[in-house]
């Protein structure tokens, strides 16, 4: 009796979205030159075809490893700022939209650690991936926070000696240098700084840097 063969149905999005993870987890660890196609192939169970086949080389799936965080973080930005012209009326609301991002970013970055060390990466290598990205989705992102920094330096929520271009990069490093550099703050805090009462307890503390801004 002959055995029937089991076909397996393909899943070009799902194997996709298995290339990526595994790729971000490889990138993030040893960068862009600290990689090898191989090595993605074996976490991933693919063989270098596919790769060949969904994002062309090693660059093109370097760069949809960064795409992808940077369009879940757009996501999480534009689907709350997008409320924007309905609160900048007032003072108070363009100030609770401006700890919202604050909120945001912090939330995003918490829960995308792996993608924040992919991000010091590329800043290390030449930062070619996120330069690559500026027009489609980082730059929008920017652009859509400096607006909001701007319209509140027109209500005086904010000084206008405050440049939004500088006071957007501070918040990103308090946020960012935290998470990046959390394993030496052991001493400083006596605690674990993942533990999850103690990013509680940073988020209160950028919060309210944030509000004595305002």
């Amino acid at each position: 009796m002959k055995k029937q063969k089991i076909s397996q149905k393909r899943d070009p999005e799902k194997t996709q979205t298995n290339i990526l993870d595994q790729a971000l987890r490889c990138f993030a660890r040893s960068g862009f030159h600290g990689v090898g196609l191989n090595e993605i192939c074996e976490k991933a169970g693919v063989n270098k075809r596919m790769i060949y086949h969904y994002f062309k080389d090693k660059e093109g799936l370097y760069r949809a490893a960064h795409r992808k965080g940077w369009q879940e973080l757009e996501e999480g930005f534009l689907k709350e700022l997008s409320r924007s012209g309905n609160v900048l009326a007032s003072k108070e609301g363009t100030q609770n939209l401006l700890l919202e991002a604050v909120e945001i970013f912090h939330d995003f970055i918490a829960s995308h650690q792996i993608f924040l060390r992919l991000l010091l990466w590329d800043g290390l290598e030449g930062g070619l991936a996120s330069k690559s990205l500026w027009k489609e989705v980082r730059g929008p992102i920017f652009r859509r926070i400096e607006a909001l920094i701007t319209a509140a330096q027109q209500q005086g929520v904010f000084s206008k000696e405050l440049k939004a271009s500088h006071l957007i990069i501070s918040f990103i490093g308090a946020i960012a240098f935290y998470f990046s550099h959390a394993h030496t703050m052991g001493d400083i805090f006596q605690k674990n700084p993942l533990n999850l009462d103690a990013v509680a307890e940073r988020k209160e503390q950028i919060l309210l840097l944030f509000k004595k801004l305002l």
